[in-house]
């Protein structure tokens, strides 16, 4: 846009400055003219129309001051008829209707002053400029200056117009180059990083970069396979650590076993040895969820029944839910969900835990499927005591619980085990209930 704006700046520019210059023209050839005539024969001119000593008169200065580009020169009085004329076709007293145009700038000019049109085609379809001086209250003096030079200037604008769309076109080009080399890469390098920030190490780095931007690439990969050793290097220790804990959990569980069995056969109390065994059995399960949690199993998706998968979850807190007296409905308007089977059904195990231990008795819990934008969606619903709306996303947070008992990690794990399996875990509460959604993109079963 700056190109074209900028060629026709310059196109209006040139032309103005060309039709100035034969304004300046026309202007010294009136001076001339002027200059040369007897005040005595305009004189003779106002008694009527000229004798044949002044035509004459006039008609050689005219012809003497004409040059190629005055295609016409002729003297007319204030009702605009031709007096003399130095085209001898033309004859006294006719009148030149092309004037009338111009009618009130040629009246309203004062003894010698000057005044001009603007540029016109004639008949032959070639530029032309009018050119009028007052020689007296009677009589004018009239210039038909060619304007040729106008014609080229007219072509040179077509030349500006050809400049800025050529202007445009590499314009478009440039853009399009610009977004190939530089934009796209930028783009898919910052893709790149940010799936690193998120823990994604296993996204593949940009390819056909060049230059500056394929040694960031190469820095960004390097900065992933460090990440990726240090990440293996943690969950390797965490195991080392679980590992070395669990061992003597065990045994000591096993000889808490063996003297609560002492005590039972002797009739002793064994309190101290049950509450024992109930921290080492929780010990193990913040174990077990932490390690879940640092290092779970990698996604291996498939195509899942739901209404089997919902049936079996049913069956299994079927004792649960008969102890609150909880009424639990499930409906499936989707029938398959590609998912990784296990990991679906811990979260949803999970997710029904939790809703078990917040509902009161007599409570309802809803499980559902359905479509909603191109989405799937897994819905878990009750009735119960909600979660506050102060914690918002902190409660997927790890080791952020409210309950008494619970490691904190349950809802971090089932977080994470959606983001396994390209999905989405979200929530909202009020007073009288709990909705968890499990959102992903629906696909084509094959």
């Amino acid at each position: 846009m700056l190109v074209i704006a900028a060629s026709r700046i310059s196109y209006l520019f040139i032309k103005d400055l060309y039709l100035d210059q034969l304004k300046d023209q026309v202007q010294i050839s009136f001076v001339l003219i002027a200059r040369q005539i007897d005040k005595t024969f305009l004189n003779a001119l106002q008694l009527g129309n000229p004798t044949k000593t002044s035509k004459q008169y006039f008609l050689n200065i005219l012809n003497a001051n004409r040059s190629e580009n005055n295609s016409q020169l002729f003297l007319f009085d204030k009702s605009f008829k031709i007096l003399v004329h130095v085209d001898s076709t033309v004859h006294a007293g006719t009148l030149e209707s092309g004037l009338l145009i111009n009618k009130k700038e040629i009246l309203d000019l004062n003894v010698n002053q000057a005044s001009t049109s603007l540029p016109f085609k004639g008949d032959d379809k070639k530029w032309y400029m009018w050119g009028f001086y007052k020689l007296d209250d009677n009589c004018w003096l009239c210039i038909q200056e060619s304007a040729y030079r106008l014609e080229k200037v007219e072509d040179f604008s077509k030349t500006f117009w050809y400049l800025g769309i050529g202007g445009i076109i590499i314009t478009i080009f440039l853009s399009w180059f610009v977004a190939q080399n530089i934009s796209r890469p930028i783009d898919l390098l910052v893709k790149f990083s940010s799936e690193i920030g998120k823990g994604n190490l296993s996204y593949p780095a940009p390819a056909s970069l060049k230059g500056e931007m394929l040694i960031l690439s190469k820095a960004l990969e390097k900065m992933r396979f460090d990440l990726s050793i240090n990440q293996k290097e943690k969950e390797n220790i965490l195991a080392q650590i679980a590992h070395e804990i669990r061992n003597p959990l065990g045994g000591i569980e096993l000889l808490a076993n063996l003297t609560k069995e002492d005590f039972e056969k002797e009739n002793r109390n064994s309190e101290y040895i049950d509450r024992i065994i109930k921290e080492i059995n929780g010990l193990k399960a913040l174990i077990t969820a932490f390690l879940n949690y640092s290092r779970p199993a990698a996604a291996n998706q498939s195509w899942i029944d739901l209404s089997a998968l919902f049936s079996e979850i049913k069956n299994f807190f079927i004792s649960s839910l008969k102890r609150k007296s909880i009424e639990f409905n499930y409906e499936d308007s989707i029938k398959n969900i590609y998912f990784d089977s296990e990991h679906l059904k811990h979260i949803l195990m999970n997710l029904i835990t939790n809703s078990i231990e917040s509902s009161r008795d007599n409570g309802m819990i809803l499980v559902k499927s359905f479509m909603e934008n191109n989405k799937w969606v897994i819905l878990v619903n009750d009735n119960g005591i909600g979660i506050n709306t102060n914690y918002g996303s902190k409660i997927f947070d790890p080791f952020f619980t409210t309950k008494k008992e619970g490691t904190g990690l349950g809802l971090s794990i089932c977080k994470k085990l959606c983001k396994e399996n390209e999905a989405e875990l979200v929530f909202d509460s009020d007073g009288n209930g709990t909705t968890f959604r499990i959102i992903k993109e629906a696909m084509n079963e094959n």
